[in-house]
């Protein structure tokens, strides 16, 4: 058996091939997961008094942790608070005193995955 390809079929079979694989649609995901730190210990707490409190956390690389804290379990009204640097001076670890927490509440915080990024520690002028 004999496949006859005209070159009208062709063309028009490679640029629908074209447009598939320029679209994505052909291309396999790639992941960047593995570039992206990670918290290895999970978001921690502790020294708690009637208003603040120290939360941290230890990233596995050089990273920006972003922590929100919420008097409500849905975080509908969170407060963000400044980036904390994980830099090897501290042994990628986070750390930072919340202050000004309302009283007699409990306190939610956490640290979204995607509010954790990579940062650059070298000090090399642009």
């Amino acid at each position: 058996m004999t496949l006859r390809l005209s070159r009208r079929r062709f063309l028009t079979t490679a640029a629908a091939g074209g447009l598939t694989a320029a679209s994505g649609i052909a291309l396999p995901y790639v992941s960047r997961a593995a570039d992206r730190p990670m918290v290895s210990h999970g978001l921690q707490s502790g020294d708690v008094n009637m208003d603040s409190g120290v939360v941290w956390a230890r990233a596995d690389r050089p990273a920006q942790l972003l922590v929100e804290v919420s008097t409500t379990e849905s975080f509908k009204d969170a407060r963000a608070l400044p980036p904390i640097n994980a830099l090897p001076e501290s042994d990628f670890t986070a750390k930072m005193l919340i202050e000004d927490l309302p009283s007699d509440q409990t306190i939610f915080a956490t640290a979204p995955a995607s509010a954790i990024c990579r940062i650059s520690t070298s000090s090399a002028s642009p």
